[in-house]
């Protein structure tokens, strides 16, 4: 079998907007792991917003959390590489979705800071039982220990400002989209494909054993390092150009199609593949 491990988004690539692990992806999963696959996540999310997939998956395995700021272990529950945000840069976007009147909430490990009650944050805590704190000094302060700041706005917004956030952080920060309106900022160099990098390389995996599935820019880098890199069919345009494979939509089980036709098999038959080599990694940690 040629790949030996497998990572995974979470938020539509695995699971779909306001619905959960399906039966299929589950089972297709379970038959990898069965087969000696080392299935894992790679998430934007923290490790307590993720935690109930691996349980429900079953995966005692590291984590890739934070959009590769921070890998876990699942079973002893404690990071084994974390990188932050230097505080300059929290303050300095802080400031700038203050000023553009756009929310913007930091991560103290799994407890999410914000300095006034807004409709997004509360909706975005509610929906993954986040802890939070509202901190009217938020921009007064010296933080420490930032994984993450990410901004929520409307969706149709981030096609404006991604590329307004990219350029004026070129070089200094990564700035990437995730789920329909939101806008993540991590440390330089801290992205889902240098997280996988650094866990294959910790497990004993090479590139070429490596297979990963994502759908939005902050997958992009891990579909360019994957051996295999798959994109859902309902992913992002600029993603689905750097892969080498793309499956059926996050809502039609492509986790499970990926597995089924590609990972347990030793030849790529029936799966379209785009030309061109592997792109190496912009950034190393």
């Amino acid at each position: 079998m040629k790949y030996k491990m497998l990572i995974l988004d979470i938020d539509d690539t695995l699971v779909p907007r306001g619905g959960g692990i399906s039966q299929k992806n589950a089972a297709a999963i379970q038959k990898a792991r069965e087969a000696g696959v080392y299935v894992t996540l790679a998430t934007g999310r923290g490790y307590y917003g993720s935690s109930h997939v691996f349980r429900e998956l079953g995966l005692d395995t590291y984590v890739i959390n934070y959009a590769g700021a921070v890998i876990n272990d699942t079973r002893t529950d404690k990071p084994i590489f974390v990188t932050e945000l230097d505080n300059s840069f929290v303050q300095e976007i802080l400031a700038m979705a203050d000023d553009m009147n756009l929310h913007a909430h930091l991560y103290q490990g799994d407890r999410i800071v914000y300095e006034r009650e807004h409709p997004y944050a509360s909706a975005y805590c509610a929906a993954l039982n986040l802890p939070y704190s509202i901190d009217s000094d938020i921009r007064k302060k010296t933080w420490q220990n930032v994984p993450k700041v990410l901004i929520i706005t409307e969706p149709e917004r981030v096609s404006e400002l991604l590329p307004f956030f990219k350029k004026h952080f070129e070089n200094r920060v990564e700035v990437s989209a995730s789920s329909p309106g939101f806008i993540e900022f991590n440390r330089l160099g801290a992205n889902k494909g240098t997280a996988a990098e650094l866990l294959a390389a910790r497990l004993g995996f090479g590139r070429d054993e490596v297979a990963a599935a994502g759908d939005n820019t902050l997958d992009l880098e891990l579909v360019r390092w994957a051996g295999l890199g798959a994109v859902v069919a309902d992913g992002n345009p600029d993603v689905k150009r750097e892969a080498d494979v793309i499956i059926p939509a996050c809502a039609e089980d492509g986790v499970a199609y990926l597995i089924e036709n590609y990972i347990l098999k030793d030849d790529a038959n029936g799966i379209m593949r785009n030309s061109g080599e592997k792109k190496d990694v912009q950034a190393r940690l």
